[in-house]
């Protein structure tokens, strides 16, 4: 089999459980004969790079910004060079049978949109989702302010990918539940991961406590402090030493090493205390051999490598409940679980309890661990999966949204072609654009495979040249209709464009701007493929008076209600659900028109997708219609979209204040992979 991974650690750099995981997943693989291709990032390489280690083959590659990438921070671009390089090694040496990848950072999310926007080279990749530290899981736990960008972005990314592979894995039954509670509509299977145990001898238990792990909050770190400190006081017997990296406290402001040197300052002067900062693998057994007993109060955890570690160096472990922990640990047996009311009295029991059976629980714990970490065992139920999901139908006929709308169901129009009718009509709203319209159509002509109508919508055109290259118009192109009509603006023109309609399928372009040959083909690919999906839109590539590209995102709330998200004057929509629901609002005369008609679009239940390729090209010209807009027109604009969507609105209130909170007012936005200026300033304070 071949199998491609995606990972953001791999040997010689470590991280953490990831990188353990991926090591160690990837040497099996190799072992058993398959065809292993790691795809990792390195930012100490100018560019990228193929190694073959151990059978494996590497590719390295860094996340630098390119022209045509600057609009992405570095998330999303760094999720944008994963898709690139897995494109480049399918040109060279065809389809892989699986590609797994994590879900951390949502490395996979723009390689999956591809795959689910029917991009040939990837529709029919099988990509499965291991999930190992989701973001949007940990950071509300963490105490970090979850809706600042580009942070809530990289949530919504892993959702996104969770939601859009062909299958998912997750190492613990504790994972599995909370994603079901985030993601609702969600299905994985549990395989724990692998690990190695070492051949050790059984080392007598010291009398010190361990905990191993980063100083963060959602490890648990403080809990333990305070409630050690507590026993302190009371002549508790037993030290703690920590050992691990730090990490920064957002409630404070500050370091949480910073901070538990000044909350904690007395218990290290007495030697209670003892921070080690992080150690090697090697450094670190010396401590698990030592140690009377291993802390883990997390607050949440995946699949704890540091229990598994620890179990494996036969120590008892004192884990809290609220993790994959529980899935390794029998209470009372190999080891002791603990709730938020029971941490104090576990430990008072435990500094009771004799060497001789501290040491009994311990061997104990490593004849547990070792069949539920066996890689033997587990590279059986993961081809097993594997397998299952290649055999599995991949003809999904609903695009993955990552959030229901909660709205009624739109009706599946009756989208059959009558013989001799046009598959998509294009409406061209003109007022004295006479300089740029043959450009325009001329895009149209290049359009492969798809019979259009074109419908030019003149809204009282008062310049003659403007006029004249209408008259051209018709007689140069077969496919043009040209609708003259009083002045009433461009909502009124783009309503009177689509109800002349006579195609299932319903665009509008601008008369200034162009498509990329293969944009129409693709949007109608995927509108006849989804029941779910309404209308389709794409990255725009600037032109003009400007180069540049617009990325776009599938345009979901709440984010979609707190700034738009995709250009929304060249969508291509079923041509029913836009004369149902999305009709341009003449009220709207100072702009926004076509991002309102979105909004009540997914108001109604109809729901968008965004191509991820630059098939939009939009010129930029300094009197166009957008390059008016002002700060009091912004903010009137976005008001009026609001108060004409009420309903839906309210039923975000919620995340609209809090991203507004966070982010700051939606006309200083750009795109929401960057950090605002906003929250940019606040972090300076």
């Amino acid at each position: 089999m071949k199998i491609w991974l995606l990972t953001t650690e791999y040997p010689p750099h470590f991280g953490g459980g990831i990188a353990t995981y991926s090591d160690i997943t990837t040497r099996i693989w190799a072992e058993h004969g398959h065809e292993v291709t790691v795809f990792v990032v390195d930012n100490t390489l100018d560019a990228m790079q193929v190694t073959e280690e151990n059978s494996l083959r590497v590719v390295r590659f860094p996340n630098h910004s390119t022209p045509h990438l600057e609009a992405l921070g570095y998330g999303a671009r760094l999720s944008y060079y994963y898709a690139h390089w897995v494109q480049h090694f399918l040109e060279l040496d065809g389809a892989p049978d699986i590609i797994e990848s994590q879900e951390f950072s949502g490395i996979a999310a723009h390689l999956l949109q591809r795959k689910r926007t029917l991009d040939p080279l990837f529709r029919y990749l099988a990509v499965i989702i291991t999930a190992h530290s989701p973001k949007f899981v940990l950071d509300p736990i963490e105490r970090a302010p979850v809706y600042a960008f580009p942070d809530y972005w990289l949530g919504e990314m892993e959702r996104f990918s969770l939601k859009a592979a062909d299958g998912a894995i997750c190492p613990s039954h504790y994972l599995k539940s909370s994603l079901i509670r985030e993601l609702g509509n969600f299905e994985a299977t549990v395989i724990p991961n692998p690990y190695v145990v070492p051949a050790v001898g059984t080392q007598e238990p010291g009398d010190r406590l361990l905990y191993v792990g980063r100083l963060q909050y959602l490890k648990g770190i403080l809990t333990l402090l305070d409630t050690l400190s507590q026993l302190w006081r009371r002549h508790y017997p037993l030290s703690l030493d920590v050992v691990g990296g730090d990490s920064y406290f957002h409630p404070r402001g500050i370091s949480m090493r910073t901070f538990i040197e000044q909350r904690y300052q007395q218990e290290i002067q007495q030697g209670k205390l003892v921070l080690h900062g992080p150690m090697t693998p090697r450094q670190l057994a010396v401590f698990y051999d030592h140690a009377k007993a291993v802390i883990l109060p997390s607050l949440f955890e995946n699949f704890p490598y540091v229990a598994v570690e620890a179990m494996s160096h036969s120590r008892a472990v004192l884990a809290s409940k609220t993790g994959g922990q529980a899935d390794l640990i029998r209470h009372g047996i190999s080891g002791w679980l603990f709730g938020p009311e029971s941490l104090a009295r576990q430990l008072e029991e435990l500094a009771q309890i004799p060497p001789s059976h501290i040491k009994s629980i311990g061997e104990q714990a490593r004849r547990d661990i070792e069949p539920i970490v066996d890689p033997e065992r587990i590279y059986g139920q993961k081809l097993n999966y594997f397998e299952r999901i290649l055999e599995s139908p991949k003809n999904v006929r609903h695009f993955p949204f990552v959030r229901p709308l909660f709205t009624q169901s739109v009706p599946v129009p009756n989208l059959a072609i009558k013989p001799g009718s046009p598959q998509l009509t294009v409406v061209i709203p003109y007022y004295n654009l006479g300089m740029y319209l043959m450009d325009t159509l001329d895009a149209l002509e290049a359009v492969p495979d798809i019979s259009l109508e074109i419908i030019v919508v003149d809204d009282g055109s008062t310049d003659g040249i403007s006029i004249a290259t209408l008259h051209r118009a018709q007689r140069q192109y077969s496919r043009v209709r040209v609708l003259r009509k009083a002045n009433e603006g461009l909502a009124a023109t783009r309503n009177d464009g689509a109800r002349l309609a006579s195609s299932p399928y319903l665009a509008f372009l601008d008369a200034d701007d162009q498509v990329d040959s293969r944009y129409y083909a693709r949007a109608l690919e995927m509108l006849a493929h989804y029941d779910n999906v309404s209308f389709v839109g794409a990255w725009a590539q600037y032109f003009g008076e400007t180069q540049g590209v617009w990325p776009a995102w599938n345009p979901e709330p709440p984010y979609a209600l707190y700034h738009n998200p995709l250009n929304t004057s060249a969508l291509v929509y079923k041509t029913e659900h836009f004369l149902r629901y999305g009709l341009n609002d003449p009220e709207m005369e100072y702009g926004m028109e076509d991002y309102e008609s979105m909004v009540r679009l997914l108001a109604n239940g109809c729901q968008g997708v965004v191509i991820p390729e630059p098939f939009f090209l939009y010129r930029i010209r300094d009197d166009s219609m957008s390059r008016g807009f002002n700060m009091d027109n912004l903010m009137l604009l976005y008001q009026w979209v609001m108060e004409k969507n009420p309903e839906f609105y309210a039923r975000y209130h919620k995340d609209l204040i809090l991203l507004f909170n966070a982010n700051g007012p939606q006309y200083l936005m750009d795109n929401p992979t960057w950090p605002t200026a906003v929250h940019e300033m606040a972090r300076r304070k």
